[in-house]
């Protein structure tokens, strides 16, 4: 793969590029005794700094083996395939069924998608009608029918390959409520039927039935993120119900942290606040103060005349690296799930279940006779 300089394309200097690119390729392969089990990814280019020509050679084992050959003379590097192998390995197929419609969602790690989504209109089932209530009941089946092979057949269009016309999931849940479900099930092409790990009964459809068909299917899922962060945040969630040992927000949290308090600390993996670490200037020795700062809010001004900064560092990271030191479990989240976009908007992000109960900023008395001064250093996440 090769990496063309910007400002100069002339057909000679490509080719001559190529030919320098291919023979460094050929060379580099030439210190490998064997293949390594899972192939290798060369990538090999000229980029032009200063005025001056760069040549940049990387070799990549990939985390799988590689299916097929790539070969790539172009502007830029191709990774697609080495960003897919980051991917989680399995993704599963939830077909969610009711009276009013059905989604499709596709489930890997802990991302979700919805890739289809139909409404009906299915005609309920009565005892009215009188001597027409026989072709009312035969209407409904007809109906029914129809919605229930419209459904296997667009399974085919969204969860089979089709051009190896193998399934591209690697498992298939049915869930719905009364009989739509198992009908559905019959009617299922024998390359999804066979990967069927579950049947259940719900009581919503949409986003909120495929919600409710993820928690009961935990256990034929196996241990997927997506799964772990709804029993995690649920945990924190169900604490916070019954008032119970736990800590939301920056303040709370970061307190429960440094104090040893906190047992487990949920965390969003795209956290962006800073911590600021500052010292006095006319006496260093003294406790620094810490703030916690989002990207868009500065030190204040009146800080910054008795002050200095001595850190300024992204608090997930600050986190990361020092955890352990308080002996607490880490969680990381993402806000790719419902509960996780709730637990980002409503707590900024950062949570934690306590060891025990402990008195937190945000709950201690208020001293009235405080200065307005020091209010100005308190941030309220």
């Amino acid at each position: 793969m090769r990496r063309a300089p910007p400002l100069r394309s002339s057909l000679a200097f490509n080719r001559q590029s190529v030919h320098a690119t291919l023979r460094s390729l050929i060379a580099k392969l030439s210190t490998y005794k064997t293949v390594p089990p899972n192939g290798l990814a060369l990538f090999c280019g000229y980029i032009e700094e200063e005025g001056k020509q760069k040549k940049i050679m990387t070799v990549i084992e990939p985390l799988k083996p590689l299916g097929s050959g790539l070969y790539r003379c172009d502007s830029k590097f191709h990774l697609e395939v080495l960003y897919q192998q980051l991917e989680g390995n399995k993704t599963f197929g939830y077909m969610i069924i009711d009276g009013n419609g059905f989604t499709f969602h596709l489930l890997n790690g802990n991302s979700s998608k919805t890739i289809y989504r139909l409404e009906v209109n299915l005609p309920k089932k009565h005892g009215r009608g009188g001597q027409s209530q026989k072709r009312f009941e035969k209407n409904r089946e007809i109906k029914g029918g129809w919605y229930t092979s419209r459904i296997a057949e667009a399974a085919i269009s969204h969860f089979i390959n089709p051009v190896t016309c193998v399934p591209n999931v690697t498992g298939i849940v049915l869930a719905g409520s009364a009989q739509l479900k198992d009908e559905v099930l019959l009617k299922l092409d024998q390359r999804l039927s066979r990967i069927v790990v579950a049947v259940v009964d719900i009581q919503y459809g949409g986003v909120s039935g495929f919600n409710q068909a993820v928690s009961l299917t935990k256990e034929n899922i196996g241990n997927m993120k997506f799964v772990q962060e709804q029993e995690t945040i649920s945990g924190l969630m169900t604490e916070i119900s019954k008032d119970g040992q736990y800590a939301i927000g920056i303040d709370d949290t970061m307190y429960a942290v440094t104090s040893g308090t906190l047992d487990t600390l949920i965390l969003w993996d795209n956290l962006s606040v800073s911590r600021i670490e500052l010292v006095k200037i006319l006496s260093p020795s003294d406790p620094p103060k810490i703030l916690y700062l989002p990207p868009d809010k500065k030190i204040p001004e009146n800080l910054a005349q008795e002050w200095t900064v001595k850190s300024n560092v992204l608090l997930l990271d600050w986190i990361l690296e020092h955890y352990i030191e308080f002996g607490c479990r880490l969680e990381l989240v993402s806000d790719q799930t419902d509960i996780g976009s709730q637990f980002v908007k409503g707590f900024g992000g950062l949570g934690g279940l306590l060891r025990y109960q402990v008195e937190l900023p945000s709950n201690s008395p208020v001293d009235e006779s405080a200065s307005n001064e020091e209010d100005e250093y308190d941030y309220d996440w």
